[in-house]
């Protein structure tokens, strides 16, 4: 016999499934969560997607898979946040919760007496994770990035935790992993304090393209069936891997109209030119330099670039 799932107030017993909206404690805000709890004993997994109002093939993905999902062919339990930053999504905003202009995945553990955003961050702290046993969270480039497919994996966690983590990528369709040691975000927080998980990103530039949402849903399978909720086949992975064990985050100190000088998936040397950021009239402001060899990850896929906010690059390196 399955365990009781407790979420929000709500009770969803072994061999039940619950779709609607909840309401954070302590808030009038409210997120759809679905919650499959299968009639047999098994693992708990968190799927979150829509932490990002602008990220969309995710919750796409998780939408179609939820639905169709039921009690009788899992073994254990599915929670799903289907878009987690439900108003954020619904107003079109990019980034941050609307209510009151924070990321969500920003600043855990948040805290049950501060802005909604934090109480988001809270109510997961306290209700989802003692519940689970792995969080997938996937997001993808927000509106003016664009992105290789890539995981972020935690990499200051401990070998095992790693190792669980890569052992589930082999059946992830994805061709770069990427280590991660942040440790203030949805899926990292939970890391740092016991509960294994990554990040999964697919697509960008604010679209909702077909093939990676149909991408996700086979990621999704896959991790279901590796940690024993559903049986059948994989399906077949065909993305080689890359480990980067190292990652650059580059932003930009000024304010201005860039210009990069690379391309998703491409290589570049120590030394070469990633761009610039010019002003209106054509003058260079700033040049941006590899200091590693590298291959790039995502990119600022806007003109403007703003001072102390744009991500204006992002590359994996080896050594």
């Amino acid at each position: 016999m399955g365990k009781i799932i407790r979420l929000a107030g709500i009770e969803v017993m072994p061999g039940e499934k619950f779709q609607d909206f909840i309401t954070v404690p302590g808030t009038e805000y409210k997120t759809p969560v679905t919650i499959v709890n299968g009639k047999q004993d098994g693992r708990t997994i968190y799927i979150s997607t829509g932490v990002h109002g602008g990220e969309y093939p995710g919750v796409a993905a998780v939408s179609e898979v939820s639905s169709k999902l039921s009690p009788e062919e899992v073994s254990g339990a599915v929670i799903f946040t289907n878009c987690l930053n439900y108003s954020g999504m619904t107003g079109m905003y990019d980034a941050v919760v609307p209510e009151d202009g924070e990321n969500i995945n920003r600043k855990f553990p948040g805290s049950p007496e501060g802005t909604v955003t934090d109480r988001i961050r809270d109510f997961i702290v306290r209700e989802i994770y003692p519940q689970v046993e792995f969080i997938a969270d996937l997001h993808s480039g927000g509106a003016y990035e664009s992105l290789s497919s890539c995981v972020f994996f935690p990499a200051a966690c401990g070998q095992e935790m790693r190792e669980l983590v890569l052992d589930v990528c082999k059946h992830i369709d994805i061709p770069y992993l990427v280590a991660s040691t942040a440790s203030d975000g949805l899926y990292s927080y939970g890391c740092h304090h016991g509960v294994p998980g990554m990040i999964l990103e697919r697509g960008g530039h604010g679209e909702c393209d077909p093939f990676h949402v149909e991408g996700y849903k086979r990621d999704l399978k896959n991790i279901l069936i590796y940690f024993g909720l559903l049986n059948g086949e994989y399906e077949p992975v065909s993305a080689k891997k890359t480990v980067f064990e190292h990652a650059s985050y580059i932003g930009t100190d000024v304010t201005g109209f860039w210009y990069p000088e690379i391309e998703l998936d491409t290589e570049f040397k120590k030394g070469d030119r990633l761009g610039l950021i010019k002003d209106i009239f054509g003058n260079t402001l700033k040049e941006f330099i590899a200091e590693h060899d590298g291959k790039v990850l995502y990119y600022n896929g806007a003109l403007v670039a703003i001072e102390n906010w744009t991500n204006i690059v992002a590359y994996g390196w080896l050594e």
